[in-house]
């Protein structure tokens, strides 16, 4: 018997003892209460945003939602080496230009990642608000994959938060969720 089939042999036999009988009451019912409610601290549409301060890509202090103004906002959590992230980037530019009247800002908020967000941006050339150390805030909006696409209204509260999706990285995700903040600001605009 090779040693990788001795382990997977000891590892199933670990398995079977390990039971829900194992688990103390007390832990069992928390487990079973956090798989009801979903991921803890995710916020969710409807919920208030957390409060957060960044510094910006140009050295500017950014606190949310006071940098808003009163407008509504899209929170685009991002890293490099993200393929959705470079799919949506062209359409969130978009919407900032077509929402610019309205004085929607685009939050490019970097996390998860290695690279070198703020020359990666600058290489790319869109108008966001490069905020290159964003991890402890995706942390607080219980955002853990990217992208996390998030718009606020003018007060801060989150109005629209991107739902899972199996499918592949390319143009056809990127206009649903074109299509999705721009039904989430229009609303958050009362138009």
């Amino acid at each position: 018997m090779s040693a990788g089939a001795a382990d997977a042999g000891q590892w199933g036999e670990r398995m079977e003892r390990l039971s829900l009988k194992s688990i103390p009451g007390g832990c069992l019912a928390v487990l079973i209460l956090l798989a009801a409610i979903g991921p803890a601290g995710a916020v969710q549409p409807g919920d208030p945003g957390p409060e957060w301060e960044l510094t910006s890509a140009e050295g500017e202090e950014i606190v949310f939602p006071a940098h808003a103004r009163g407008a509504p906002a899209v929170l685009f959590f991002w890293a490099t080496w993200c393929p959705y992230c470079h799919a949506v980037m062209p359409y969130l530019d978009a919407i900032r230009s077509d929402y610019a009247e309205a004085a929607v800002n685009i939050y490019a908020i970097n996390f998860k990642d290695d690279g070198d967000p703020v020359a990666h941006m600058q290489e790319l050339g869109y108008g966001f608000v490069v905020l290159p150390l964003g991890d402890l805030v995706a942390d607080d909006y219980g955002v853990w994959g990217a992208p996390g696409l998030l718009v606020t209204d003018g007060e801060g509260n989150v109005v629209y938060r991107r739902g899972d999706t199996q499918a592949p990285p390319g143009t056809a995700i990127a206009e649903q969720w074109d299509r999705e903040i721009r039904a989430a600001l229009d609303a958050a605009l009362g138009r």
